[in-house]
C-alpha cells in the first residue's frame, strides 16, 4: 500500500538521525526529480541505544527498521532514515543501507559514503553522489524490486564503494519501469 500525495506521487518522510534536516535538503530535491516522489523532510531524531552495537562500534540496521516500521506514522509513506553512522547487519561486516522489501521503510549510514571514509579529501563531491545512489537504491526495495544485474543500475548490489561510485544513481529502463507503478 502506497501514499499519494494530492498530486498522485507517492510520499516519502526523510528521516534524519543524528543529523540536523537542513543536510538533506538537497537529496530531497534529488528524490523529487529523479523518482517523481513528494519527499519531506521529518523532524530529526536522535539514534536509540539499543540500536548501537558497541562491541562492532556500528548500528544494527535490521533493529533500526524494526523501530522505523514501529514508529511508521502516515500510512502508506515511504519512510528513508538517514543515520549519522556505520550499519551492520548479521552476516555482514556492513551494509551502505537496508530495506523492508514492498514494505514502508529503509535505513541509511553515512559514514562509509564519506570520502575521509575511503581515504579522500574532505568535502569531495562523490559524498553527496553516493548518498543519492543509495537511497534510490534502498527506495527501489520498498518499491518491491530486488537487486538488478546490471552493474549501471542504483539497484545494482554494492559490496565496496567502488561499486556505488560506479553504478551511481540511475536506474536501468527496467528497474525505472518497475518502480513507477509502484510509486503511483
Amino acid at each position: 500500500m502506497s501514499r499519494a500525495a494530492p498530486d498522485g506521487r507517492q510520499v516519502v518522510e526523510l528521516l534524519p538521525i543524528g543529523v540536523g534536516r537542513r543536510s538533506l535538503e538537497r537529496l530531497r530535491a534529488e528524490l523529487d526529480r529523479r523518482l517523481d516522489v513528494r519527499t519531506h523532510i521529518a523532524t530529526p531524531i536522535e539514534p536509540r541505544p539499543d540500536w548501537y552495537d558497541e562491541e562492532r562500534s556500528q548500528y544494527r540496521a535490521d533493529v533500526i527498521l524494526d523501530a522505523l516500521v514501529n514508529r511508521q506514522r502516515e500510512p502508506g509513506a515511504w519512510t528513508l532514515g538517514v543515520l549519522d553512522g556505520d550499519l551492520y547487519v548479521p552476516g555482514f561486516n556492513f551494509v551502505f543501507g537496508q530495506a523492508t522489501v514492498h514494505g514502508c521503510c529503509a535505513v541509511i549510514g553515512l559514514t562509509r559514503l564519506r570520502p575521509e571514509f575511503n581515504g579522500e579529501p574532505p568535502g569531495d563531491p562523490r559524498f553527496h553522489h553516493r548518498l543519492l545512489t543509495e537511497a534510490i537504491h534502498e527506495l527501489g526495495h520498498v518499491a518491491g524490486l530486488g537487486h538488478c544485474p546490471d552493474p549501471r543500475c542504483a539497484l545494482h548490489f554494492s559490496s565496496t564503494i567502488a561499486d556505488t561510485d560506479a553504478k551511481g544513481p540511475d536506474l536501468c529502463d527496467r528497474c525505472r519501469q518497475a518502480v513507477r507503478p509502484a510509486a503511483s
